[in-house]
């Protein structure tokens, strides 16, 4: 990280910092945002603690994915050896003869084993869903690595944070100056009407006394 620049430069106010005053906080993050685009010395710092992050978050990621991909091989295997499992339990059903307490006993085993079999195929819906599921911010997967590298490493999960505040900022600055420059360019437009419309009244009444 470059000498003149730290992650403690990009700490951006919160709404609990605020003053009351919306117009003067939204002013005040507006001036921070546009101190943080001048400051050439942020570039370095924003490109590698991006790249880092990034980086960090892709191996969790991918870390994640194989535990799941594990995890739902072992559950397919039991899956199929409980199915095989329940079948031989089926092909030794009692007779129309067999004594009511054997019958019984044969109906317990079959729902113990059907009832096991479920709870498998739900674990393994669960672990695809977990693995291939969608978040409000990306996937599930990438949603928990965020919060395992959070854990893992919170000074370089603050710094991208802080990053993406500024970021936001910037925008924001971005906005309100062109929104500013599009007011100011549409009052010249209309002042300058306003002149020439004047400018052509008079015309028409000292034309009218001539």
């Amino acid at each position: 990280m470059p000498a003149a620049f730290s992650s403690d430069s990009l700490k951006i106010p919160t709404v609990a910092d605020g003053s009351g005053d919306p117009q003067a906080d939204a002013d005040r993050l507006l001036d921070q945002a546009h101190q943080i685009e001048i400051q050439e010395s942020a570039a370095p710092f924003i490109a590698t603690t991006a790249e880092a992050y990034n980086a960090a978050l892709a191996e969790i990621v991918e870390e994640k994915q194989d535990q799941a991909n594990q995890i739902e091989d072992r559950l397919e295997n039991m899956v199929e050896t409980q199915g095989a499992r329940l079948q031989q339990i089926q092909s030794q059903a009692p007779g129309m003869l067999a004594m009511p307490g054997v019958k019984a006993r044969y109906q317990a085993q079959v729902a113990q084993a059907q009832a096991t079999m479920q709870r498998l195929q739900s674990r393994l819906e669960m672990v695809r869903e977990i693995r291939d599921g969608i978040h409000v911010q990306g996937t599930r997967i990438e949603n928990m690595a965020a919060l395992k590298l959070e854990h893992r490493e919170p000074q370089l999960s603050d710094d991208f944070t802080q990053m993406q505040e500024a970021r936001r900022l910037h925008e924001l600055h971005t906005r309100a100056e062109r929104e500013k420059k599009d007011r100011t360019e549409h009052q010249g437009l209309s002042h300058s009407g306003g002149l020439t419309q004047r400018k052509s009244t008079t015309g028409d009444r000292d034309a009218g006394r001539a």
